[in-house]
């Protein structure tokens, strides 16, 4: 039997996916009399073909399809199907050598800038064919895979000033105690309706392996008039600077990571302590229908509070 923290740690994944995994119904796991969660051997085991899965860049759409059917082919189609992505992926990417060592011949020795451009665009027609050639899901998850290595798809935003309406809980489930007593107050007031609703949520604390019960925070941007009845909390926070990229539940942890090594390697800007990290939903509606059918997708942007560095 293995804790959650460890099993995080043997296998380099984070807390939060694991516990979306086994939202998906693709793990289980039990819990001792001191509400530890542990990961018995088969469980430990599935964690490991998972990752061996992820390693071979296989869409985890996929994975969650294996394992939750359990069937000997659905994995071989998972597999197949995946096999001839990577061929169509692979004839790209030679293609694209192919190309670049010709550009590279040609433009050789003596020249000019406009001489570069001028024998890239010779090839346009040739990329533009292969790129239309390959399946739009591997087109569109190359692209992915491509913008989260090197995350340029960060961007930088200002979340102004607001009032909010905050609701904390600790249990072994806090983000749906917290969706159950926020979606009331939303929907009795017609929040998700307002111009101004703004939806966010954050690990209060962060789990550990030595606090099995940890706690999550919903914070609803409202009207500053609005009345907010208890256990939620009316307070106000201030604008900050930060920076943010999407991403699918399935993905979150892999993001939140990905980011945090971005912030420590960024030249111009740092982490600034005095403001949370956040979750923003932005499609408050169909995120919480996605409760009631997994095939809907969640989206959230990922929000890493930030200033310039000091020189």
């Amino acid at each position: 039997m293995l804790r959650i923290g460890e099993v995080a740690k043997q296998f380099n994944i984070s807390n939060r996916t694991l516990r979306y995994w086994e939202e998906m119904g693709i793990l289980n796991s039990s819990r001792t009399e001191n509400n530890y969660r542990f990961y018995d051997s088969q469980n430990a085991a599935r964690i490991k073909y998972i990752v061996l899965l992820r390693k071979l860049k296989m869409p985890i759409a996929d994975i969650e399809q294996i394992f939750i059917i359990a069937d000997h082919n659905v994995a071989i189609d998972a597999l197949s199907r995946h096999l001839k992505n990577l061929k169509h992926e692979a004839a790209f990417n030679s293609l694209l050598v192919a190309l670049i060592e010709l550009l590279v011949q040609r433009i050789s020795g003596p020249g000019s800038l406009e001489q570069v451009f001028f024998h890239l665009e010779q090839h346009t027609a040739a990329i533009d064919s292969a790129e239309k050639s390959m399946p739009q899901n591997l087109s569109s998850e190359r692209i992915m895979i491509m913008s989260a290595k090197k995350l340029e798809n960060v961007r930088f935003v200002r979340l102004p000033a607001m009032t909010i309406a905050s609701y904390r809980a600790e249990s072994d489930n806090p983000e749906m105690d917290c969706f159950k007593v926020t979606n009331k107050f939303i929907f009795e007031n017609n929040l998700h309706k307002w111009a101004g609703f703004r939806h966010f949520g954050f690990n209060n604390p962060n789990p550990s392996e030595n606090n099995p019960i940890y706690g999550y925070e919903h914070r609803i941007a409202i009207p500053e008039d609005l009345d907010v009845p208890a256990p939620l909390t009316k307070m106000h926070i201030d604008s900050a600077l930060y920076a943010s990229i999407p991403t699918s539940m399935s993905e979150i942890g892999d993001r939140f990571q990905q980011l945090y090594e971005w912030l420590q390697s960024n030249d111009e800007y740092e982490a600034d302590v005095n403001f949370r990290w956040l979750e923003e939903c932005i499609d408050f509606e169909t995120f919480i229908a996605a409760f009631e059918n997994p095939a809907i997708h969640q989206q959230l942007d990922i929000l890493a509070p930030v200033k310039r560095k000091n020189y």
